[in-house]
């Protein structure tokens, strides 16, 4: 009795902690929370899309809610400048940045500030990609000559057979 009532008080332990965590959370995910405090601007909800690149290349950055005329600045989520553009006359905007030569491959986000507006775009940076395979044939990783591997193999099965047989073999005594 004794057993199931620390059994049962731990359960509800348990349950305890786990419903203790704040409401205001924030799940930063595998890069971690921004160190810097959030400015207190105007922040538009992310595009919703990700862009697929390599370090180094010139990815299409688009996006609107601008003042017409306003400087759309970009900058990558360590803070370097990225470059900048002009928004047109319904505050739409849409430039090519280069990711830096340096980003680590995962997720990063560029940010557009215009004014007091800041939107968000994720960009998922690959490996570096590789093009240094011929155009001939395969590199040769194996043997032809396969013929003394299955006789090792065939002797270890029958050899195998044979002790197996004489450990099941009645004794005599």
């Amino acid at each position: 009795m004794f057993r199931k009532l620390l059994v049962v008080a731990a359960l509800i332990a348990g349950l305890m902690a786990l419903g203790s965590g704040t409401a205001n959370a924030q799940d930063c995910g595998y890069f971690g929370c921004p160190t810097t405090p959030p400015k207190a601007t105007t922040t538009t909800a992310p595009s919703g899309t990700t862009l697929t690149g390599v370090a180094g290349q010139a990815v299409e950055v688009v996006g609107d809610s601008c003042a017409p005329g306003s400087t759309v600045t970009f900058t990558w989520d360590d803070g370097t400048v990225l470059g900048t553009t002009t928004a047109d006359d319904n505050g739409e905007f849409s430039t090519k940045v280069t990711i830096p030569a340096n980003a680590t491959p995962g997720n990063h986000t560029i940010t557009a500030t215009c004014g007091d507006v800041e939107q968000f775009i994720t960009v998922n940076v690959l490996g570096d990609s590789v093009n240094n395979v011929d155009q001939g044939t395969l590199p040769r990783t194996g043997s032809s000559n396969t013929g003394p591997l299955v006789g090792i193999g065939a002797a270890a099965l029958v050899l195998g057979a044979a002790f197996l047989y004489g450990a099941r073999r009645p004794r005599n005594a």
